[in-house]
């Protein structure tokens, strides 16, 4: 029967680390890594509202080649810029917040003695962080928006009713619920970093 008495003793950092500094080295990594792994899904889901808005301006471009009077297709690759620079600028965003996030963990670890009030000081940047980079992609949305509702209001001025406005409606609408789907789906995945700590 094979020894299996347990050991009572605790492990301790090794090379005369302190507690603080193993925690610190346990759980630096780990948090660089969700905060990757939050900004790989916000641009994930950014690329999917690229896509989605590129097959439906191709989809209507389509659908308006087939009436006598079609709006210019200046008004769809407006719409598509406005709509790849407003993600583009989400990404930049994104990536400054896990810049700052890594910049504020490297200056953790080289304060080890002050580690308390440097995480709470980088908590508070990467929510201010996070919030500021929520209301610039949210400023960004509404502008998409708005860009949308022009396009729309210019294009029914330009067919001048019948059944092809409510076809410009429809793809408004949808195009409306797209953008509050994405402010839904930004409000969701960083909620739990704005959360403050009780």
């Amino acid at each position: 029967m094979p020894n299996t008495s347990k050991s009572s003793k605790k492990a301790t950092p090794a090379n005369g680390e302190t507690a603080k500094d193993a925690v610190a080295d346990v759980f630096t990594p780990l948090y660089l890594n969700s905060v990757a792994r939050v900004a790989e899904l916000q641009k994930n889901s950014l690329d999917l509202a690229a896509d989605q808005t590129t097959a439906w301006i191709g989809a209507w471009k389509t659908a308006f080649s087939y009436f006598p009077l079609t709006p210019p297709a200046f008004f769809f690759d407006t719409f598509g810029q406005a709509v790849q620079t407003c993600i583009d600028t989400q990404k930049s965003a994104i990536d400054l917040a896990v810049e700052q996030t890594e910049a504020v963990t490297e200056i953790a670890k080289q304060r080890v003695d002050a580690y308390t009030k440097i995480t709470e000081t980088a908590t508070t940047a990467f929510q201010t962080t996070v919030k500021r980079s929520v209301e610039a992609q949210k400023k960004v949305l509404e502008f998409a928006g708005a860009q949308n509702k022009t396009i729309c209001e210019a294009t029914k001025k330009q067919i001048g009713g019948g059944p092809a406005t409510v076809i410009v409606d429809s793809f408004e609408r949808g195009a409306n619920t797209l953008i509050e789907v994405q402010k839904s789906v930004l409000e969701a995945t960083t909620q739990p970093f704005l959360a403050t700590r009780a």
